[in-house]
């Protein structure tokens, strides 16, 4: 796998620079390809841009997906907040939002699966 580098708001994959409107808060790595979190500053204004924070690209800096806005069924609130943590567990991608909600997405197509609360 090639390597990245970050700095501020700036992604280089392979010989791409990616340029976003906010800085880059995570990056993980999952079957093949990178897994960007923004960071999102308290006090934005929130809109798709700011809720749909987490991106996916591949070694030659392609993207791949944005972060599905579909919310999985269950959820009491239907409201998207920004996302401020990602992780990687047992080969499974993990997105935290601001309320506390714990999705699970699917790595291949950016799609939330399902979610748990976690506050």
């Amino acid at each position: 796998m090639k390597e990245i580098s970050v700095s501020g708001n700036t992604l280089s994959v392979s010989h791409a620079k990616i340029t976003f409107k906010y800085p880059i808060k995570k990056i993980e790595r999952i079957n093949g390809k990178y897994i960007v979190l923004l960071k999102i500053p308290s006090g934005a204004r929130l809109g798709f841009e700011e809720c749909n924070n987490v991106f996916c690209y591949d070694a030659n800096g392609e993207k791949c997906w944005r972060i599905g806005s579909k919310l999985p069924i269950g959820i009491i609130s239907r409201a998207h907040m920004p996302y401020v943590a990602i992780d990687i567990v047992d080969g499974e991608l993990y997105a935290n939002d601001f309320w506390g909600r714990r999705f699970r997405v699917n790595a291949e197509n950016g799609k939330l699966i399902d979610f748990k609360a976690v506050r």
